[in-house]
């Protein structure tokens, strides 16, 4: 029986003040969330949070602040474009794009840089109900200077679409919450390591998911959670980094019950990327 699709609002929303201020943050949800059926798995805790990056280590990961209210996720793909989710710009107004951060909290970092951007588009096929097409484009006000903390990310090549990606090691990188309890995101970058499954295995828990969408196997206690969505799943191979997959959606049961993540799956997207930004 397919799984009901239930969505539900998960980005965060800020305090209506400079969103890098120390001051405390509130958070609402507003990252997707899928319906997943009840199936025999090791309910064991999630280490949502991970362990904290060595500072600067994924110089592509930036912080959007999304109508003063929500926060994300995502990643330099060249000097002009910044790559995300659907769900995280659907109906914005305007986006401050945050770089070369580690405490995304502490506005006095020597190697930040924030710019604001209203220039942006979300997959034209986007559906909010089937979370399908879910990703999106920021174009930069101005071409982003590079410095070793703020460089670009690989992204995939056209034969690596001919790969399954099945039990592959991917890292999620983001600023998300630690746990269901945390009352808001990450002060620091954090990565976990996790393993990709297939497409059949993800559809056991949720119903319908197409090939379109990458998930990971949770069941060993890891995973992305709320203010995660957008950002990169990142994979080395023969030593660069590439994003195969955009943080999407989790579970409608919390970050810490075992059930997969999806993201959406890069390679299957790269001729609209290219023929929007001309990145090949």
């Amino acid at each position: 029986m397919a799984a009901r699709f239930l969505l539900l609002a998960l980005v965060v929303a800020a305090a209506k003040t400079n969103p890098l201020s120390a001051e405390e943050w509130r958070w609402k949800f507003r990252h997707p969330t899928l319906e997943a059926q009840s199936l025999s798995q090791s309910q064991k805790t999630k280490i949502v949070g991970g362990n904290e990056v060595t500072p600067h280590s994924y110089p592509w990961q930036v912080g959007l602040f999304i109508d003063d209210m929500y926060f994300c996720g995502g990643s330099i793909i060249s000097e002009d474009w910044i790559l995300t989710a659907a769900h995280c710009m659907d109906g914005a107004n305007f986006v401050d794009v945050v770089m070369g951060a580690h405490n995304i909290r502490d506005d006095n970092e020597p190697t930040e840089v924030r710019t604001t951007s209203t220039d942006f588009f979300t997959h034209e096929n986007w559906n909010s109900f089937t979370l399908t097409n879910d990703l999106a484009l920021i174009k930069m006000p101005e071409p982003i200077t590079f410095t070793p903390e703020i460089q670009p990310v690989c992204l995939p090549t056209y034969t690596d679409a001919n790969d399954d990606f099945v039990g592959a090691s991917v890292t999620l990188t983001g600023w998300g919450r630690d746990s269901d309890s945390a009352s808001g995101i990450s002060e620091v970058l954090k990565e976990v390591d996790v393993t990709t499954i297939s497409t059949a295995d993800c559809q056991a828990y949720y119903g319908i998911v197409t090939d379109n969408i990458l998930c990971i196997d949770s069941e060993g206690g890891h995973g992305s959670c709320n203010g995660d969505s957008g950002g990169p799943m990142n994979y080395v191979v023969g030593g660069v980094t590439q994003t195969r997959g955009i943080t999407s959606f989790g579970s409608s049961t919390g970050c810490e019950t075992g059930y997969p993540d999806g993201y959406t799956r890069v390679t299957s997207y790269l001729d609209w990327i290219e023929s929007n930004t001309g990145i090949a």
